[in-house]
């Protein structure tokens, strides 16, 4: 979700003790993130986390896929 690349001083890699982890879809379970999912709802709704959504009509649902990311934005589906 963080985009394709990221920008980080080498300085900040050769002075910390730095570990770089990827993660992806699959990582945790079904059951461990549908466990969570309330508190994760619950934080957007109080402003503990900002999420920027980009609403697209689902009838446009194919130039949607095919449009470039909005950098820091979702494209959420709208029926």
């Amino acid at each position: 979700m963080a985009g394709p690349t990221i920008e980080l001083p080498s300085a900040a890699l050769r002075s910390a003790n730095f570990r770089l982890q990827g993660n992806g879809q699959g990582a945790v379970s079904t059951r461990a993130y549908l466990e969570q999912l309330p508190s994760l709802v619950a934080e957007i709704e109080n402003g503990g986390i900002a999420v920027t959504a980009a609403p697209v009509p689902l009838a446009d649902v194919e130039s949607a896929w095919n449009a470039p990311e909005v950098p820091g934005a979702r494209t959420v589906l709208v029926p």
